[in-house]
């Protein structure tokens, strides 16, 4: 089923290439969550992380050339071999839903779903 809704949500998109199955992560209100995702050939290229269709305000952060950036409660650590992590945080429970880890490519940039669960306690 999950394989579909990325299927759907790439054909409706027309520009989605995605890289893996779909990552969950899950934490509490007020707390914070870093995972990391994983794209091959990615580089000194741009990736950034998103929510919706991954265009302007969409985009909760990305990295433009830097290795770390923050914005507001996103931030994003890029190691350039193929993994950066993204971290997210003082959780709340509108955050829950899904997300797209995104790489800046030539023709058409690369995603890889994560699915955000927040709950109110452990």
């Amino acid at each position: 089923m999950k394989i579909l809704h990325v299927v759907s949500c790439c054909l409706l998109s027309a520009l989605c290439v995605v890289e893996s199955a779909v990552m969950n992560v899950k934490d509490v209100v007020g707390g914070q969550v870093m995972f990391g995702c994983s794209f091959t050939l990615a580089g000194n290229n741009i990736k950034y992380f998103c929510k919706g269709t991954c265009s302007g305000k969409d985009i909760l952060v990305q990295t433009n050339g830097r290795k770390n950036v923050s914005q507001g409660r996103y931030s994003i650590d890029d190691n350039r071999y193929g993994v950066f992590y993204v971290t997210i945080k003082n959780l709340r429970k509108p955050d829950s839903g899904t997300y797209w880890c995104g790489v800046d490519r030539t023709i058409k940039d690369t995603y890889q779903e994560v699915y955000l669960t927040v709950t109110d306690g452990k």
